[in-house]
């Protein structure tokens, strides 16, 4: 408040000086950033978590989808032609499996359904399944992505082996706020349906 006490009467008025002003806002600003800085650091630190987590769960997904696929497979399929070209390896599975009748349940027959597990040749960070289905089977031909951010697929097994043991590494991996995530899982899968 100024007052102007020149003349005989106090002539006072109402309001801040620029300086009062100034200093208000110097406070008001360091309290702000007092309280918003640990709020950003929590901020921050929670994406990562959340980042960690979702490259972990992506790769689990991956993983859960072939190694169940695997133990409902009749072989591991080394020949070429129905896996697309080229036969399974340590980074390519093509899976033997039973038909499907009407009802969706699975029946001998000579002709073959396969599913194949790799890498997109488009993009090389997702795992694509291709199904082929044979004309007798009730499944559907089609290919849809399995997991993302793949960074290594590989498949181990023993095709001259009584009980074919399947191994399959997954490593996911991405990069957030200049820090890198990665997950790496394996898992074992017996075939059952021989």
């Amino acid at each position: 408040m100024a007052c102007n006490k020149r003349k005989k009467s106090v002539n006072c008025q109402n309001g801040l000086t620029l300086v009062e002003l100034i200093v208000g806002f110097s406070i008001i600003g360091i309290i702000s950033v007092l309280i918003a800085s640990p709020y950003f650091s929590f901020f921050r630190l929670f994406l990562n978590q959340f980042t960690a987590i979702d490259v972990a769960s992506e790769n689990r997904l991956a993983l859960n989808e072939i190694t169940n696929q695997s133990r409902q497979s009749e072989s591991v399929s080394v020949l070429t032609i129905p896996c697309g070209g080229d036969p399974s390896g340590s980074n390519k599975l093509c899976l033997q499996l039973w038909p499907l009748d009407q009802n969706g349940k699975p029946f001998r027959s000579s002709d073959k359904d396969y599913i194949i597990y790799k890498r997109d040749p488009q993009n090389n960070t997702k795992i694509i399944k291709i199904t082929r289905a044979a004309t007798s089977s009730s499944r559907k031909s089609s290919t849809k992505t399995v997991g993302t951010d793949i960074t290594n697929l590989q498949f181990a097994y023993n095709p001259n082996n009584q009980n074919i043991l399947i191994t399959v590494t997954v490593t996911t991996s991405r990069v957030y706020d200049n820090k890198t995530q990665t997950t790496t899982q394996s898992a074992d899968a017996f075939l059952r349906n021989k």
